[in-house]
């Protein structure tokens, strides 16, 4: 799979979007959603699952409600990411270990320290990385895309598009 593929997998992304977002709103268990990831080439899905299962126990099933339950803020971000596979722009981040988790804090310039600890990101990995677009509109590449997919979109209404707009920066 190349970095900037041009790969967009419309039937895989709707799919992957109906899931992901079944799975935000806790109707669905962590094992019904890794189970459910579509067979594709598309780097958008695989880039999205791949950050996802930061958010899980993979080691008991259950839903994100309770003590698993997301907060206001990354329920927002992976509205966001549910967004994104509704759209057709393609994914074009350079391919990276849960991309959708920001690297900078992960980033260590010391060699040793980086061999020694597993979540490590060498730090022009993660400059290459975050100049590939704005950041904070992961996995949009820049504000503007992420704000005309947001004036139209095909499963977040009313209020809550608004409220992801505003806090588009």
């Amino acid at each position: 799979m190349t970095v900037n593929s041009p790969i967009i997998d419309g039937q895989a992304r709707s799919a992957a979007a109906e899931v992901l977002r079944r799975f935000i709103a806790g109707q669905i268990t962590n094992d019904s959603f890794e189970d459910q990831v579509p067979e594709t080439d598309d780097p958008a899905i695989w880039a999205i699952w791949d950050t996802c299962w930061l958010f899980y126990d993979d080691f008991k099933e259950h839903r994100l409600d309770g003590k698993y339950r997301l907060s206001p803020d990354l329920r927002r971000q992976l509205s966001r990411w549910v967004l994104f596979l509704d759209s057709d722009l393609p994914y074009q981040w350079p391919q990276m270990r849960f991309p959708g988790r920001d690297p900078r804090p992960s980033t260590m310039r010391n060699p040793i320290k980086r061999f020694l600890t597993h979540d490590s990101i060498h730090p022009e990995l993660t400059e290459k990385f975050l100049a590939a677009g704005h950041y904070p509109v992961w996995p949009f590449v820049s504000v503007k895309d992420y704000k005309a997919a947001l004036a139209a979109p095909k499963r977040l209404s009313g209020g809550r598009s608004r409220k992801m707009m505003e806090t588009a920066q």
